[in-house]
């Protein structure tokens, strides 16, 4: 008579965030119920019982017919199987979100009451169907038989309560599995916001003044920003995606902030590996937060303006991926080292992580690099992790690894 748990709802792009997680916060594990197959499980337990318990009185009584003592101890075994029944929803359903306690004191006071009462009504039950012979025989081993019905007892219910320790334990899991959807749900949402509304009205407003002086340009900004907001769009339902698509995303939003920045920006991308090896799997929008952070933070500020290269060279069996900028720099905060990713700060030394909270269209960068570093880590491992410093005499340079045959 296990109990059954329900399964969780996994699908939570049919609610809100905030509702999947108000849902977790007030969950608890369904009850155990009484299903068919725990009854079915419970009758071929208790038969296997009365078989092998059959056969032990038989060691002692060979002269009485085997199927005698089957039909005898069936008999028993549905009397115990019975009483089981309001005993399991005393003990193991109503006390199950109590402590444990509770079920033990009420097992040790249970145990013996149910052992008595089921050989009393056994031996009532005998003495009305065959007659006092067989009561007799019983008696003589009254101890015994008492002994074995309380034993009956501590091994059905132990069992009772590892199931449902195993069913819970499962579904924690299931819950456990649910937070991570909706932390990834979360994480994916802040990535989409990566394109906010303010690069998006420059980018349509540049566009619009564009597109008369020069439709051609015009034509190639529509094109970039339409590639960029499919790969954002893209990219929300993957774990990884190929590194040469982030590299596009990456080529399209700088050339729509090089038009918007005219002369002050100015873009160099250097890929020397073969085309194949941009297959490698990375975390979607890794890439974009890095040169977005070194036009924000690193060329913007700068009043003539900067370039930035976005490189990818072969070391190995790793590509590594490189954004630098001749920017303002990192001011007088330590850099990221690949070991301190929680103490990256940039331009006014406000904490990257403190930024990547920030609502789309404020001064943060979004995700930010200290949410890209961790990403990196997750999905792609330690070596992969974000590196960054300060270049000589004014700039800022990150990097990471990617294993050109990693199985991700």
């Amino acid at each position: 008579m296990p109990s059954r748990t329900e399964p969780l709802n996994t699908d939570v792009h049919t609610e809100t965030p905030e509702a999947v997680r108000k849902r977790l916060e007030e969950a608890t594990p369904p009850p155990p119920s009484i299903t068919a197959a725990g009854v079915g499980l419970s009758a071929v337990g208790w038969a296997l019982f009365a078989l092998l318990y059959s056969f032990l009185v038989a060691q002692d009584q060979p002269e009485t017919p085997f199927a005698f003592l089957f039909t005898g101890q069936l008999i028993f075994a549905l009397l115990h199987a019975m009483l089981s029944v309001p005993v399991w929803w005393g003990t193991v359903r109503a006390m199950d979100d109590g402590h444990w306690i509770r079920p033990l004191i009420a097992h040790l006071v249970m145990a013996p009451v149910y052992a008595f009462v089921g050989l009393e009504l056994y031996l009532a039950l005998m003495d009305a169907i065959i007659g006092d012979f067989v009561v007799e025989q019983i008696q003589a081993s009254y101890q015994w038989v008492l002994l074995s019905g309380g034993t009956l007892y501590a091994v059905q219910f132990a069992i009772y309560h590892l199931v449902r320790s195993f069913q819970r334990l499962r579904w924690r899991e299931k819950q456990a599995s649910e937070y991570a959807a909706l932390a990834r749900e979360r994480e994916l949402a802040a990535l989409k916001a990566q394109v906010h509304p303010h690069f998006l009205f420059n980018t349509l407003n540049s566009i619009s003044s564009t597109v008369y002086a020069d439709p051609e340009e015009a034509r190639e900004m529509i094109a970039d920003l339409a590639q960029l907001l499919r790969h954002s769009l893209d990219s929300i339902d993957r774990d990884t995606v190929p590194l040469r698509d982030e590299l596009r995303m990456a080529a399209s939003y700088l050339s729509l902030e090089s038009h918007r920045f005219s002369d002050r920006l100015r873009v160099d991308v250097r890929v020397k590996v073969p085309d194949d090896a941009l297959h490698a799997p990375v975390p979607p929008m890794v890439v974009q937060p890095l040169v977005e952070n070194a036009v924000k933070h690193g060329v913007g500020p700068k009043e003539d303006g900067g370039t930035i290269q976005l490189g990818v060279q072969q070391r190995r069996d790793r590509l590594r991926v490189t954004v630098e900028d001749n920017g303002v720099g990192p001011g007088e905060t330590l850099p990221l080292t690949g070991n301190n990713a929680a103490e990256i700060h940039r331009g006014n030394g406000q904490r990257e992580n403190e930024r990547a909270g920030e609502d789309a269209g404020a001064d943060g960068s979004g995700v930010g690099l200290v949410n890209t570093d961790a990403r990196l880590r997750k999905v792609l491992g330690e070596e992969s992790r974000l590196h960054a410093e300060a270049v000589s005499p004014h700039g800022f340079r990150v990097w990471f690894d990617v294993p050109v045959s990693a199985e991700v």
